[in-house]
Parts: structure tokens; sequence; C-alpha cells
């Protein structure tokens, strides 16, 4: 471990989120660039210009920690290219520049730390979700969905199930209207006019201000865990694998089934940890579809079928899947006890 690694993890990480989450933090001869500060979760980065020249004014002589947490896709939103632009400018190497993520980044002259999303996620949520228990019905319902932030694919499964089955499900959407880019505002016209009539769809309560704590996320006090079957997971991204989140993470605990619209082949991901998941009770082609549209209009086809079911037939589902549960929880707690 090189100094500036020690350093990472015994000093910069032990800093509140709160107090690290600026665009440009200077900690003694270190500089901490974190670009969750600047992602708009559209897989792009505000303000690059300005950060370049901030780095460029108050680099010199310094190390250099470059952090790509919160969902932060450092590829596709032009992140590589601004490290690249860093480590060339000033001459790092890899005892002088880090470079905290969650893929294989091609960039020389740097340590690359690598974070798996799903067991940074296992030991995060435990805390809050340890003493949820694996409730084993009957259910009342069959779906649930909570959605924060109002992307296209979460306003479309939202409207699914509240045109749909409605009185089948548990929806939360706390977005008035749905997230679009202006220059797309005639692509997804129909579902932006729906979401204006319609939204927020309020469970219980809005988000005040929108902040979030974990508590209010997972915590059973918002969710009635013990009176619905499964989940329809959106992650917050869609194109890779390697950001899932708390929004599938808390399903392995807690024992709901889900479907996810991830990226491809994230459940197969989610199986190379150890865990299961629900074939042959579910329809789990929908994972190996590469194309988004097609995977997504599986996922949505599955929520019919599963729709279609009687909720008998839900509950007897559950019962054989029960197995299955009991061994994700078993494995996530032998996960945060390694």
């Amino acid at each position: 471990m090189t100094i500036l690694e020690a350093f990472f993890w015994h000093e910069y990480l032990q800093l509140q989120w709160n107090d690290r989450h600026y665009p440009v933090l200077e900690i003694k001869d270190v500089v901490a660039v974190n670009f969750a500060a600047m992602f708009d979760r559209n897989y792009a980065m505000m303000g690059t210009d300005q950060l370049i020249y901030q780095i460029h004014k108050v680099g010199v002589g310094k190390r250099f920690i470059f952090m790509c947490e919160d969902g932060v896709n450092p590829i596709l939103s032009g992140g590589v290219e601004i490290i690249k632009n860093i480590v060339s400018e000033f001459n790092l190497t890899p005892e002088t520049c880090v470079v905290f993520c969650r893929d294989e980044l091609d960039i020389p002259n740097v340590t690359l730390i690598k974070e798996d999303s799903i067991n940074m996620w296992i030991r995060t949520l435990y805390p809050t979700i340890k003493d949820v228990p694996l409730h084993v019905g009957p259910f009342n319902k069959k779906f649930a969905a909570w959605y924060h932030r109002g992307t296209f694919y979460r306003l479309q499964i939202a409207r699914q199930l509240y045109t749909k089955y409605k009185d089948d499900s548990y929806i939360s959407y706390q977005e008035h209207g749905m997230l679009h880019d202006l220059p797309f505002i005639n692509y997804f016209k129909d579902d932006i006019d729906w979401a204006n009539a319609n939204t927020p769809i309020v469970f219980d309560q809005l988000f005040p201000m929108r902040v979030y704590s974990h508590e209010m996320i997972v915590g059973a006090s918002r969710k009635p865990y013990d009176d619905y079957f499964m989940e329809i997971v959106v992650e917050t991204d869609c194109v890779s694998n390697t950001w899932i989140t708390e929004k599938t993470v808390k399903n392995l605990y807690i024992g709901k089934p889900f479907l996810t619209m991830s990226g491809a082949n994230s459940l197969a991901h989610v199986q190379e940890l150890g865990f299961k998941t629900f074939s042959p009770w579910f329809d789990e082609s929908y994972d190996k579809i590469t194309n988004n549209y097609q995977r997504f209009e599986a996922i949505k086809q599955e929520i019919d079928r599963i729709a279609a079911m009687s909720i008998d037939e839900i509950n007897s589902m559950f019962q054989d899947m029960l197995p299955t549960l009991e061994y994700n929880r078993q494995h996530y707690l032998g996960l945060i006890n390694q």
C-alpha cells in the first residue's frame, strides 16, 4: 500500500460525507476531487471547465485522490478524460495519484482502488435494516415500487402499476413530473404529460426538501415490508452493472424477491457474489438482454405475467421461495462478518 493509499483509507474516508462532498477539497498536500459533487446522474458532469481550471490553479506539487462515488460512471461522464488531463499536467505517478471507482479503468500512472458497490452497500445498509425480519406472509399486495428521483424508467413502471395494478401495489413516486432533457421532450411527451397530471404519487409523505436518510429510504417505519410480495427495482445506473445500490441490496437481506432494471447482467453479478436470484419462479432471461429498450419491455411483460396470478398463487410461490430468501439473508450476514 502506498503512502497515498493509506492516507485515502485512514484520513480521507474518515471524514463525514458532508465534509468531503466538494468538487475540489485540499487536505494537507492532497487535492481530493469528488466527481459525485458534480454528477447530474444522467451520465454527465456539470462544470468540467471550472473543475479543470481550479485543479490547474491549486495542483502544483500536490498528490491527488479522485473519487467516483454515488453512481458516478467515470467512462460515460467524461471523468476518465479529466483524470488523464490532470495526470499528464502534473506528471502524476501511482504513488501520487489514487482513483477510487467501480470499474476497470484504463488510466496509466495511477493507483486504482476498485470498490464493488454491492459489498459497500451490504455494510452501509446493515445498521438500518438489521432488525427487519424476513416476513413470511401471507401478503395482501403483490408489488412495491419505491422511487425517489423520477427517471423515465421509474415513471413508466409507476405508471404501469398505477394504471393497471393500483389495488395490488404500494407505489411511491416522489418526483412531480418526469426528469427529462429538453431535446428529448417530444420522444417522451406522453409519459411527461401523464407524469405532470398524476405525480407525485405519495405513499405516506414526500421527503421534506428532498433530503434523504437511510431510515427514510429503507427503514421499516416507512415501508410495509410485511404486506407485499416483491419489489420492482429501477437502479441508478441502467447502462452498466457496476453500480448496484441499496435499491437492490436491501432485498437480499429482508427477503423480497425483485425484478430490477439495471445494466445487463446485473443479476449475474449478484450471483457471482454468492447470492441466489429468482429463476425459475421469475423469467430472468431479461438480465441477458443488452438492448435497453428490449430489456425494459421484457421486465414490464414479466410484471404483467405475475400480476395475472391470484394472490393465493403469489403467496404459495413465496413459500416455495423461502429457502432461497433465507439463504440470501444468511449469506448477507456472512459477508458482514468477514
